[in-house]
């Protein structure tokens, strides 16, 4: 059980002992009540005892009374409809919601309105209260029972409730992967409690660091979280692994939130639909199999690819597409590979899948991962220096979280051997980033061979010169220090005259794009590449 309280008075206020079971109360002392509540006795000064059901009854009435004349309707319905007062102990009134997420949201966004409703029930004259909201979602399900379900014709294509917190609040249970209805299944708005993912908020829109390589990608995202169920219905996005798919997912998924509280969304696997729809064939009950999947505004599914070789599931999926497309809602799905590139999966799949927009996510250019390990770094406390942040986005260049996980790594084996954050120190901490050397030539041994072939000077390849006859020595000069050296492509750089890394990765580019298209150029750098290594 998770707590979170937010104080009623700016004076400190000392908590209660909490009770071993949420659902009872504990010894308090006296209160003085008001707004109706006046029919609620507590015990004399100096004697235990708990309230009676009916007593928390009429307090919890009471308060919710003066909160909803607090905020709009909707607002009301969506975040304490679905809630409980489990007990008044002393000065701290415990309330219960349905999960973490709603505990936060409430956090964030309403303590001021539960300050007043707070006062206004019990007086600014009272003692400070404290109210702890507590994550008890079998507490809210035994205070706000389910509501009938919906007939089977509904289950099978009716189309859902436009309002989200409505049906929410109206108790709609969605079917748990065993068939069984449950109010623990359903949460007022929110990414929905069956879900299998609890949303980051690290992962929003804010945090994300826009690229070349991303910035359709974000932008599209960006869209859907701004007009779900409208022109990019379904969005499709696709990328290796570790692009930062599941960073736009969640934020998109934070900015519908943001602009519609009581939207509901249901975030899972692939692999997690698959698995449910077995157990629903096994157990018999495909109808609380498809209310779940159905009645909800938003459906996130990752790795939508796992469909593949899966003909049953695929059919199920299909219809489940075809009743939440019909009915306006967002489908965003997410996968390794684009639609066409999915094996097996049926035509049909394929092209509903392209009916909105799909988009892909590329690995990030140099200049991204620069400033994605700015960005990481700054999070940590402390920006990487330039030289190292270079060194790492030269030898990283394929993988944002092998990113990431290299920032964490390197400061904090700076900070438990008390160094400086250096070239040096990160060769050593990263040392299976880092490509290896052939054989054991320097940069010496490069400037050497490369004078000695080209028949030039070191002078012309460190001068200001850009005639043929030496921007050539020097690219591929350039080009076999960083194939065979560690150094980064600034220390590269300071060998040819003081040149920016910037130059170094041009010659290197030029050169690896004259190999793959120029088989006299290939011969040469691998007959040069032979000897070093020789």
């Amino acid at each position: 059980m998770q707590h979170e309280r937010v104080v009623t008075d700016a004076d400190p206020v000392v908590q209660a002992p909490a009770s071993p079971d949420t659902s009872s109360d504990t010894a308090g002392s006296p209160d003085t009540l008001s707004s109706g509540a006046d029919a609620a006795v507590a015990p004399p000064d100096g004697e235990s005892g708990a309230r009676e059901p009916d007593d928390l009854e009429q307090i919890w009435s009471a308060l919710r009374e003066a909160l909803a004349r607090r905020m709009q309707p909707e607002q009301f319905d969506t975040w304490f409809r679905r809630s409980a007062l489990t007990s008044v102990a002393g000065n701290t009134v415990r309330v219960a919601v349905q999960n973490t997420f709603a505990r936060d949201w409430i956090k964030n966004y309403y303590t001021r309105a539960i300050e007043e409703a707070a006062r206004e029930l019990w007086g600014s004259a009272e003692a400070a209260r404290t109210i702890e909201l507590v994550v008890d979602p079998e507490a809210v399900a035994r205070a706000c029972p389910p509501a009938p379900r919906p007939s089977d014709g509904a289950e099978q294509g009716a189309t859902p409730q436009n309002n989200g917190a409505a049906a929410a609040a109206s108790g709609l249970a969605d079917g748990a992967a065993g068939g069984t209805a449950s109010a623990l299944d359903n949460i007022v708005g929110g990414v929905l409690c069956t879900s299998d993912i609890v949303l980051n908020r690290r992962y929003t829109f804010d945090n994300f660091v826009v690229g070349p390589c991303n910035r359709f990608a974000h932008a599209a995202s960006v869209g859907v979280g701004e007009a779900p169920g409208t022109n990019y219905n379904p969005f499709f996005l696709h990328g290796s692994v570790g692009l930062g798919k599941t960073h736009l997912l969640q934020s998109l998924c934070w900015s519908l939130l943001e602009r519609e509280p009581s939207t509901r969304i249901l975030y899972l696997s692939c692999e997690t639909f698959v698995n449910h729809f077995i157990s629903a064939l096994e157990d018999g009950d495909l109808q609380a199999f498809r209310h779940k999947y159905r009645y909800v505004d938003v459906l996130v599914v990752d790795d939508i690819h796992i469909l593949a070789n899966k003909e049953r599931t695929q059919e199920e999926f299909f219809h489940t597409f075809n009743t939440l497309y019909n009915a306006g809602k967002q489908i965003v799905l997410s996968s390794d590979s684009p639609p066409k590139d999915i094996p097996t999966l049926q035509e049909r799949l394929v092209s509903r899948f392209k009916w909105g927009l799909v988009t892909e996510i590329e690995a990030p250019c140099y200049e991204t991962r620069m400033a994605i390990l700015k960005r990481k770094s700054r999070d940590r406390g402390a920006e990487l220096p330039d030289d190292v942040a270079q060194l790492l986005a030269e030898n990283v260049d394929s993988n944002i979280r092998e990113l990431e996980g290299a920032v964490t790594r390197l400061m904090g084996f700076a900070s438990l051997s008390g160094q400086a954050v250096t070239p040096e120190l990160a060769r050593q901490a990263l040392s299976d980033l880092f490509p290896g050397t052939i054989g054991s030539p320097t940069i010496q041994d490069v400037l050497s061979l490369v004078t000695e072939h080209f028949s030039v000077r070191l002078a012309d390849l460190q001068s200001r010169r850009r005639t043929q006859s030496i921007v050539l020595p020097r690219q591929v000069a350039m080009y076999l220090a960083r194939k065979i050296t560690r150094l980064s492509l600034e220390e590269i750089g300071s060998y040819f005259g003081g040149r920016d890394h910037s130059t170094v990765l041009h010659a290197v580019n030029k050169i690896s794009h004259a190999i793959d298209h120029d088989p006299a150029t290939a011969r040469l750098l691998g007959s040069l590449l032979a000897r070093l290594g020789g």
